[in-house]
């Protein structure tokens, strides 16, 4: 029996039908499929060898399943944005007025030329006259209010042990490299990468008008302070703890907690609420270090490092030598693109950034029919009925546990498609004339929306995500996972496809963000979203010796030379593949119950639902991305996101007739079943 409670927040239907595909893109497509691989000897290049042809655009760090996605939702908010932008009737405030003269003023390249820097000039001369104390703080606070990330990161968010109010969160932050142990390994290329990083700094400084020689000294100052806050930092594995990672502390207790800075000074400038008295410091140690450095480093260094975080996180609204010479850097160097997307791709994303909800209203119309939601929120149901079976047949779990288990199923959450109050930009004034001026408008924007947060109800109907991004999540503080339409598109979901397709393609999107609740961090929020142990000693203790040995599988994996994932660091998202597609297996069988499917090109239906699940990760990589993507990211590379899983699960090597000791045969040693 389903024991949930979906509360479904998407309820205005569109006004329109969606644009119909001119033929279906299924999730298992014949032609990706190397029938010369074993299936049983590596899965990802059976089910997908024959696309390693596809070639990989120049302007792309990788290209795959994804960016067919995006490639086919684009051409839709293309043409939205190219109507709104030619029309000149218009009403002022109206979704459709924001959106034309956002894009307009992005695609108006000659202007942006004219323009320079001058749009920056009032805060380049802000910073030019910064001092220590009151000063400093003032000109933190008016950057992070435009969306430069400075110093540290200033977060409005829910109380991880109190998920019914908000609360203000300082998180490490300020850096230009990736992630902080970029500072700091010694290895040739992470060398090489430091290196161009403070060219990279000096050629955006002398763009804006400083001397080459005093931009090459500043550069090396903007380094040297960075490294130290990377010092300070918690690595990408540290941060995933969140006990660790929660330290509440009183708004006057600042000063104590990290001394040196002018909190006070900082906070009255954002308007913080009076009322507010308690913070979550992140990483104290962080926070102190930060503090003392806004003391003691040299003023000159500040000045460089506040003029070079400006110039970062503007520059893609700047003119073309200050955006190509990012690109050089960012695209180039660190993930190995060969050429910028088309201006007009750019100029779209900035948009959906911008005023990504005024976009989603008219891209639902299109591209989300009522009868893919319904047909999504009953695809929704057998999974949490699968993930309600999983945990009553658990053996491995006492009772009280249990109990508690199947509260967090009852109370989750599941939002499609899009929202049914839809975000009111109507307070920002967006023109024609400044392309980065629309662009700092809209950060300050979002800074007052999310600070306003504070001291009232959590809003359960605000989302994330904007209804046309090809991905999803899951909020422990809410219990909720949000299926944007974007992602609900050919091939991971055809209205007209069968379900061993929907249901193995989806397998990576609504079982992978279902089990986030039960991965190695989620299990650590209760059925209210509250940072609270439900779990007893005993059955924590066999959970965390199940999940140990999902880390030592994934060490174990090689995709590059000499680079392993690093297990612990991507445990919570393997976790979420490896049950993810277990549950997603037995809400198919479920949902096929007393509907039998039959064999298509050869392929059993359950053959159907892996195949379909393994070309849903098909992504061809550059070997720089790849390595960004170990060195910095909490995910695996796509390959081991498919072999991975399917290595775990019994019912795949009974799919495919796998000998027991065929390299993708889970064996009692290796095998992960938990759910």
């Amino acid at each position: 029996m389903l024991v949930s409670a979906l509360v479904l927040l998407a309820t205005v239907a569109p006004a329109a039908h969606p644009v119909a595909q001119a033929q279906p893109v299924l999730g298992v497509d014949p032609a990706y499929i190397d029938r010369q691989a074993g299936a049983c000897q590596d899965f990802y290049e059976y089910a997908n060898g024959s696309y390693d042809k596809t070639p990989i655009p120049p302007a792309y760090a990788s290209f795959g399943v994804n960016q067919e996605i995006d490639n086919r939702n684009w051409a839709i908010l293309k043409r939205i944005l190219v109507r709104a932008a030619s029309d000149k009737r218009a009403q002022p405030g109206t979704p459709e007025q924001r959106l034309g003269d956002f894009f307009a003023s992005g695609m108006n390249q000659k202007a942006i030329a004219r323009a320079g820097i001058k749009p920056l000039a009032k805060l380049f001369a802000r910073i030019d006259r910064v001092q220590p104390g009151p000063s400093f703080a003032n000109v933190l606070a008016t950057l992070h209010e435009d969306g430069v990330d400075v110093g540290f990161s200033f977060q409005i968010a829910i109380d991880d042990k109190n998920s019914q109010a908000m609360v203000t969160k300082l998180w490490q932050g300020g850096l230009g490299l990736p992630e902080r142990d970029y500072y700091f390994r010694t290895d040739a290329t992470s060398k090489k990468i430091r290196r161009a990083y403070v060219q990279h700094v000096a050629k955006m400084l002398a763009l804006s008008g400083e001397p080459p020689e005093r931009a090459r000294v500043d550069a090396k100052r903007v380094m040297a302070l960075e490294t130290l806050l990377a010092k300070s930092s918690r690595t990408l594995d540290a941060l995933r703890d969140p006990y660790k990672n929660y330290n509440r502390t009183t708004v006057a207790d600042l000063p104590k907690t990290a001394p040196g800075f002018d909190w006070n000074a900082y906070l009255a400038a954002i308007d913080f609420p009076a009322s507010e008295k308690d913070v979550v410091v992140g990483q104290p140690e962080f926070l102190k270090a930060f503090a003392h450095l806004a003391m003691t480093a040299p003023l000159e260094t500040w000045k460089a490092y506040l003029r070079w975080q400006l110039l970062a996180a503007t520059a893609s609204s700047l003119s073309r030598p200050f955006e190509r010479e990012s690109f050089d850097f960012y695209g180039k160097l660190l993930r190995g693109k060969k050429k910028m997307l088309p201006r007009w791709k750019r100029v779209m994303l900035a948009t959906d950034d911008a005023i990504g909800f005024d976009l989603g209203r008219l891209y639902v119309k299109q591209a989300f029919s009522p009868e893919a939601k319904k047909r999504v929120l009953a695809m929704v149901k057998f999974h949490l009925e699968a993930l309600t079976q999983g945990i009553e047949d658990a053996t491995w779990m006492g009772p009280k546990t249990k109990q508690s288990a199947l509260a967090k199923i009852t109370k989750l959450q599941a939002l499609v498609g899009y929202p049914d109050k839809w975000r009111d930009y109507s307070a920002l004034e967006i023109s024609r004339r400044s392309y980065v001026g629309n662009v700092l408008a809209a950060n300050r924007f979002e800074f007052q929306r999310e600070l306003h947060k504070l001291g009232h109800p959590v809003d359960r109907t605000d989302w994330e995500m904007t209804p046309q991004t090809n991905n999803a999540y899951y909020d422990p503080t809410l219990n909720e996972i949000v299926l944007p339409a974007g992602i609900l598109q050919p091939p991971f979901f055809d209205e007209k496809a069968s379900d061993a397709s929907n249901y193995g393609a989806l397998a990576s999107t609504i079982g992978h963000e279902l089990l986030h609740g039960f991965d190695d961090q989620g299990a650590q929020y209760d059925a209210n979203g509250n940072l609270k142990n439900w779990w007893t000693k005993e059955d924590k203790k066999r959970y965390d010796a199940a999940t140990a040995k999902v880390v030592t599988q994934y060490d174990a994996y090689e995709p590059l030379p000499g680079m392993r994932i690093q297990g612990h660091q991507t445990l919570g998202e393997n976790l979420a593949d490896i049950g993810g597609l277990q549950i997603s297996f037995e809400a198919w069988k479920l949902a096929s119950k007393g509907k039998p499917e039959k064999p298509i090109d050869g392929l059993t239906p359950e053959q159907q639902f892996f195949v379909a699940f393994a070309q849903g990760w098909r992504t061809n990589m550059r070997p720089a991305e790849t390595r960004l993507l170990l060195t910095s990211d909490v995910h695996s590379p796509v390959k081991w996101r498919v072999d991975g899983p399917v290595t775990d699960f019994p019912e795949f090597a009974k799919a495919f007739h796998c000998a027991e000791t065929a390299p993708m045969t889970a064996t009692k040693a290796r095998a992960f079943t938990i759910w």
